[in-house]
């Protein structure tokens, strides 16, 4: 049985294109602000960005069977810290903004293209430029 590491490599330097293709393909998009990785220090394991009107923005692209994810939600406003919860309307802000981009090696440019393609489409839906 191999071992998982023996394919690290080949998998860092794939999640670290794919993340740029994204970023390139975001680019152009006035709304949408990539949440930035130093993927030349680091290797990629989500592709997320914040967008305006989020839950529809989600909730289009999973009609479209696009698996895009909400993960880690703001830290304080979890049930385990509400004996200290305050307001923090920054994080706030931005946890209802953030969201997960369909990211792992198997993607290909072309489904990158794709997802971003249809992020686009959404935002116009939503009331996005």
């Amino acid at each position: 049985m191999p071992f998982q590491l023996d394919g690290f490599q080949t998998a860092e330097d794939t999640r670290r294109h794919l993340w740029r293709t994204y970023r390139d393909a975001l680019a152009p998009l006035d709304d949408v602000t990539l949440i930035d990785v130093d993927v030349d220090h680091a290797v990629p394991h989500l592709c997320q960005v914040r967008v305006p009107h989020r839950d529809e923005v989600f909730a289009n692209l999973r009609g479209q069977d696009i698996g895009v994810g909400v993960h880690y939600p703001s830290n304080h406003t979890q049930p385990a810290f509400a004996a200290w919860h305050r307001s923090l309307s920054a994080t706030e802000q931005a946890g209802s903004e953030i969201l997960s981009l369909p990211f792992h090696q198997h993607l290909t440019e072309t489904d990158i293209n794709l997802v971003v393609t249809a992020l686009e489409q959404a935002l116009k839906s939503a009331g996005g430029s």
